[in-house]
């Protein structure tokens, strides 16, 4: 036999450098005797044993030829003597077996201590490969050979190859390690104490297909140490990486194990909250529902730290709703505090709401915001206050109808009027957090039609009006918008009561005048402000001057002029903004008949301007209805404001001509043809002269009919009595505007829109020439008139008796009377 000591790693490895134990093993550093061989298979015996003439051979070798002998119907010889024997009973060779196999553990040593040689990165690729091969085939005969490896302090040898360049080598190391930490937790420990776990970790990304699928298998073996748990836990990555690998059905296998090292790693405490902030919320649920109180609280803070999504929250309610309802209701302090921090989170979902509603929450939220008790219980008292009344809000917030959601006996809904009378007492007798909270609720209620008007009604009933504007000054910027919002929201069904409150207090007023004054932008508490403002009463002079009094309606008409410039930047505000101001503009133009200081202020402000402009807004119906609006409230004072033209000077009646100074000539004011006075879009808001009556005509095809309404309002006002109707009619008619109010009347039938087309057809046909033509041209205008004649109510039939009258399609009886 050649000699191993020289060329080892070679003659040991086959052509594809994977180890061979049986080449090995005839390679040995120590050849085996002769007796040593079978005869049969020629290879090292394992299990020799003896048949009847004293001849060895290997169990498995000489049963396979026995049977085949047999099979073939052949004498059974011995393989050596080849003469018959009687029997194929054999008899175990232990004095032989125990000899081969010291031979082998002899060999094993040396060969161990040689392979650790090649555990480096430096050596090449055959000797590597060769003593990964001999390792794993070592330690797969028994755990005392671990040991025996773990003893030589091979471990973080072979665990530092995991860097090898060698892509061949790395597979090798992976599966070596594996095998190592198999069942034995000492090697585990050993190994854990290096960077090794990280490393593996890395391979999970970074490593191919069959790097990630071994270090799979090695994390599966290591989480099944509690320790290690940990340690893999604290690798950066390493819980959602695996729990990518779960969920990817390109490996099952991978992904199975994967799983089961999840599992595993869930049960290490710090590796709970790593989990759930990945998804995996399983194991913080089982300790919240079944720790100790300590760990109930502490899965509970985390669980309060947690942005979930909404399949998450749901999958929290399913599981773990009605247990924390219960706990919340029947818990000691601790754990109902502990189960609330719990409840909030999931509690902003509708789905997950739902199924908290339907396991009783209401009941104690409302219990724990009105509970009283000992001193000493104060400070437990407040936080169970604070949490309440955040997981209502957020319960409220969902867009649940709590209508018909009963709460207990003293308390039939969360808006019966009695609970919302307590939120309010509350509100008024607690901290910023709650107050907040509260205020919160109740903003969020008013957004629904079946919660306002209760809301409204106990605000009213309890006179709590004023403490809510009140808020409005709070030095906490979360009170001050909220409060504001609330009030936005109510104010459309409190507005006498809440115009009369700020004339009452005019710091407040100004205060939120102030806040709409500030800034580039348009911010949504500037927004809540404008809308409470536009939602104010319109013909409330005592309102109107106090908002003049504190320069409001100057810092809007220069905030509508930025905007209209483009110098504050647009943002999802800016239209309802433009809206709201529009709106508040206009209400000066309710309160201008005899009140010369109103009118002043119109005119300082350039009112008819500036709604003239806002008319060409596009896609912001508030803005042009309220535009139209003012525009026809001040087009009504045209008239009184309008300047009479004066009387010419006389001519010289002197006969010395020749010797009199040459007289000036005297050049008269420009006449309004429809007041008859001298008028301009400043001081008289003529609507001629604002150039704002084509943009009126315009308005009156608006698919929205309270812009048509409104725009014919206030073209109406040039037909009026006090005006010259029949220069109205012409001037309307010169901007095509005639047709356009007949087809508003015609297809507009039975609505109020027609009813004012109607009343201003029968000014326009007032005027002979325009009733000739509809007379003789415009047929469908006297079927509506016909139509709007038979069914209208009476003041509508009666405007449309007249105008049937002027074009001749029913007698004028006045004339009948008269003949």
């Amino acid at each position: 036999m050649e000699d191993y000591v020289s060329g080892e790693s070679r003659l040991s490895t086959s052509s594809n450098s994977s180890f061979n134990s049986q080449q090995d093993e005839v390679s040995a550093v120590r050849p085996p005797f002769s007796a040593f061989i079978c005869p049969i298979s020629k290879k090292i015996m394992r299990d020799p044993v003896v048949i009847e003439n004293g001849n060895t051979f290997e169990r498995d070798a000489l049963v396979r030829l026995f049977e085949d002998c047999t099979r073939r119907g052949r004498r059974i010889v011995c393989p050596i003597t080849l003469m018959e024997i009687s029997s194929t009973n054999v008899v175990p060779n232990t004095a032989l077996r125990s000899c081969i196999e010291e031979w082998r553990d002899i060999n094993d040593a040396i060969r161990l201590d040689r392979a650790g040689n090649f555990l480096n990165n430096e050596s090449e690729e055959i000797d590597s490969l060769w003593a990964l091969g001999f390792i794993t085939h070592f330690c797969k005969k028994n755990q005392i050979n671990k040991v025996a490896v773990r003893k030589k302090g091979m471990i973080p040898m072979i665990a530092s190859m995991l860097s090898n360049r060698n892509d061949r080598v790395r597979p090798k190391v992976l599966e070596e390690l594996r095998i190592l930490v198999e069942e034995n937790d000492e090697n585990k420990r050993v190994l854990a104490e290096g960077n090794a776990v990280r490393t593996t970790v890395k391979f999970l990304s970074q490593g191919s297909l069959q790097e990630m699928e071994l270090a799979v298998s090695l994390l599966f073996e290591l989480s099944k140490s509690e320790l290690l748990c940990e340690k893999i836990g604290r690798v950066d990555g390493a819980i959602i990486i695996l729990a990518g690998i779960a969920t990817d059905q390109q490996s099952d296998y991978s992904a199975e194990k994967a799983e089961i090292i999840l599992e595993n790693l869930g049960k290490c405490e710090e590796n709970i909250m790593r989990m759930a902030e990945v998804g995996r919320l399983e194991p913080l649920l089982d300790m919240l529902l079944y720790g100790t109180q300590d760990k109930q609280q502490l899965m509970a803070s985390h669980l309060k730290r947690l942005v979930l999504s909404n399949e998450l929250k749901l999958l929290v309610a399913n599981k773990a709703g009605p247990s924390l309802v219960n706990l919340l209701i029947n818990g000691t302090n601790e754990t109902q505090e502990s189960s609330l921090k719990a409840l909030c989170p999931i509690s902003s979902n509708l789905e997950s709401a739902t199924i908290l509603i339907r396991s009783g929450i209401l009941q104690p939220l409302i219990s724990h915001l009105f509970s009283v008790g000992p001193n000493h219980l104060a400070g437990h008292r407040m936080k169970m206050k604070e949490l309440a009344s955040a997981c209502l809000s957020n319960l409220v917030s969902t867009g649940i109808d709590f209508t018909n959601v009963r709460i207990n006996e003293e308390y039939q809904s969360l808006v019966c009027e009695k609970l919302v009378q307590d939120l309010l007492h509350l509100v008024s007798n607690t901290g910023p957090a709650i107050q907040y909270k509260l205020l919160q609720v109740l903003t969020l209620l008013t957004d629904f039609d079946w919660a306002v008007l209760p809301i409204v009604k106990a605000i009213k009933t309890m006179g709590a009006l004023t403490t809510l504007i009140q808020f409005v000054e709070a030095q906490r910027v979360e009170i001050h918008e909220m409060s504001l919002k609330l009030l936005k929201n109510i104010s459309p069904y409190m507005d006498q009561e809440l115009a009369e409150t700020l004339v009452r207090s005019p710091g407040q007023l100004g205060s939120l005048i102030k806040e709409i004054s500030d800034g580039d932008s348009i911010t949504g508490e500037q927004m809540a402000v404008i809308g409470l403002l536009a939602s104010l009463p319109k013909r409330d002079l005592n309102l109107t001057t106090q908002l003049m009094e504190q320069d409001a309606f100057d810092v809007i008409v220069s905030k509508v002029l930025r905007i209209r410039r483009g110098d504050i930047s647009s943002n999802r505000y800016t239209a309802s903004a433009l809206e709201g101001f529009a709106k508040i503009l206009s209400s000066i133009t309710f309160v201008l008949e005899n009140n010369r200081q109103n009118i002043n202020l119109a005119v300082e402000l350039d009112l008819a301007l500036v709604f003239t402009d806002l008319l060409g807004v596009n896609g912001n119906d508030g803005v042009v209805i309220s535009s139209a609006i003012g525009l026809g409230n001040l087009s009504r004072e045209s008239r009184n404001l309008s300047v009479p033209p004066p009387i010419p000077p006389s001519p010289s009646r002197s006969g010395f001509k020749m010797f009199s100074r040459k007289q000036k000539s005297y050049i008269l004011p420009k006449i309004c043809r429809v007041h008859q006075g001298t008028c301009s879009a400043k001081s008289t808001f003529c609507l001629i002269e604002c150039n704002a009556i084509e943009k009126l005509i315009i308005c009156l095809d608006n698919k929205n009919k309270k812009i048509s309404e409104h725009s014919l309002d206030a073209l109406c006002t040039l037909l009026e009595d006090r005006v010259d109707t029949v220069e109205g009619v012409t001037i309307i008619n010169e901007f095509g505007g005639i047709t356009r109010i007949f087809d508003v009347m015609i297809h507009n039938e039975n609505t109020s829109l027609q009813k004012k087309a109607i009343w201003a057809v029968e000014r326009i046909l007032r005027v002979e020439e325009m009733a000739r033509q509809v007379s003789s041209g415009h047929p469908s205008v006297g079927i509506a008139l016909g139509r709007a004649f038979q069914r209208g109510d009476s003041s509508t039939r009666d405007l449309a008796r007249k105008s049937l009258e002027h074009i001749r399609r029913i007698p004028i009886f006045s004339e009948i009377y008269t003949r």
